[in-house]
């Protein structure tokens, strides 16, 4: 296969998301990456091309980024025949459990948490753009270029890209950075009261409090409902809201 064909299914993977549905889940993301190798390979046959495509339309889900592992898998069977392209198939429903509980809990549970309590702490330290410049280049940066290794070595490996998966361990990496956020929140903890206490009066550290006693309330809620825990994304605009009334007022 010609690198530009490579590319230019890689390139479409990145859509994957945007035609989620329901009915099938990512089906149609699957088969919009995929189609450039079955049109080039069945091009002469519109009709034969146009069934080869439905057979991706299958109900399909799993992480977003290690999707790309799959999807590499499959165009390395496709490229073998149809009758190893059906196997592919087969076989992705399984890869797509796996990578879709592992890749969730690496990219979810641990990258996007740890470099967004890395960049609050960063601001705090220095307050500036660089801050928000760390974000996005270190969280793009580790998560692309992951999606494109996986998806190089399932398209050359095949199945074998399941032991260059597992040979990263994912959710060894994913408790170290766990514990990398949990230190990266505790030293903002202490920015965010010396950054109030220096504004002014010691007053200036009343939204500090209030907004700590608000996660833990919330936490506490969600803990007595069966909620599990406290996503960050929940508590943003409440916990904005405090501060800035308590800013106002005090």
């Amino acid at each position: 296969m010609k690198l530009r064909l490579e590319q230019q299914i890689f390139l479409r993977s990145l859509c994957w998301q945007t035609s989620w549905n329901f009915a099938r889940m990512q089906c149609l993301g699957l088969a919009y990456a995929i189609y450039p190798l079955l049109e080039k390979l069945y091009a002469k046959n519109p009709e034969h091309l146009a069934r080869r495509t439905r057979r991706y339309l299958v109900c399909f889900n799993t992480n977003p980024y290690l999707a790309a592992a799959i999807l590499g898998f499959l165009v390395h069977m496709e490229s073998q025949g149809e009758e190893m392209g059906d196997q592919g198939l087969a076989l992705s429903g399984s890869l797509a459990g796996l990578y879709g509980a592992v890749g969730d809990a690496f990219f979810w549970n641990g990258l996007k948490p740890m470099v967004s309590a890395l960049a609050v702490m960063i601001f705090f330290l220095k307050p500036s753009l660089w801050a928000l410049v760390f974000l996005f280049s270190a969280y793009n940066f580790i998560h692309l270029g992951m999606r494109y290794t996986v998806y190089l070595h399932g398209l050359h490996r095949g199945i074998g890209v399941i032991e260059t998966i597992n040979s990263w361990h994912l959710p060894l990496l994913r408790n170290i950075m766990e514990f990398v956020t949990t230190a990266s929140l505790a030293v903002t903890a202490f920015l965010l009261v010396d950054f109030f206490a220096l504004r002014g009066t010691a007053a200036r550290t009343i939204p500090l409090f209030l907004l700590l006693a608000l996660i833990g309330w919330f936490s506490w809620q969600r803990k007595n409902r069966g909620g599990g825990q406290l996503r960050f994304l929940e508590v943003i605009p409440a916990g904005s809201l405090v501060v800035l009334l308590c800013l106002l007022f005090f």
